[in-house]
């Protein structure tokens, strides 16, 4: 029977109902590359029905400016991109606040996030994020 989605869980427990159902020990390579394939996908696919994938919608950019608190909204793309520049956040988790209706945690640095990330395992793989021109703004080097 295939994996059916709940919308309204974390990413994190959606992944480990997945990975006990299919009997992926949590320290095997078959978890952590089915887990980098899972966020891929569902991180892509909600953030796509959130925010889209046009770079050219500024209603999209005002969305995410609002979402991660900034209250004097920008009315420009190019504006938007600088107010959202100094914010690092995970993707995973910025997707699931929108799916839960809170904010997400927002990190003081790029050092930082990437630290949560290892840590937590809550990787969207860079491909992915590069081919989407909203999600490449929230991009860090996490390994390397």
């Amino acid at each position: 029977m295939p994996f059916e989605r709940d919308p309204t869980a974390l990413l994190a427990d959606e992944f480990r109902k997945l990975a006990l159902d299919s009997g992926w020990g949590k320290k095997s390579a078959k978890f952590k590359k089915e887990r980098t394939k899972f966020y891929g996908g569902a991180v892509a696919q909600d953030f796509t029905t959130f925010w889209g994938s046009n770079a050219s919608r500024l209603d999209a950019w005002q969305d995410l400016c609002r979402h991660l608190g900034i209250t004097d909204v920008p009315s420009s793309i190019k504006n938007c991109k600088l107010a959202l520049k100094p914010f690092y956040v995970n993707l995973v988790d910025l997707v699931d606040s929108k799916r839960q209706g809170t904010k997400p945690k927002i990190f003081s640095s790029a050092g930082q996030l990437a630290t949560y990330i290892q840590n937590t395992g809550k990787i969207f793989p860079k491909e992915q994020a590069k081919a989407n021109p909203l999600l490449r703004q929230f991009l860090v080097v996490v390994f390397g």
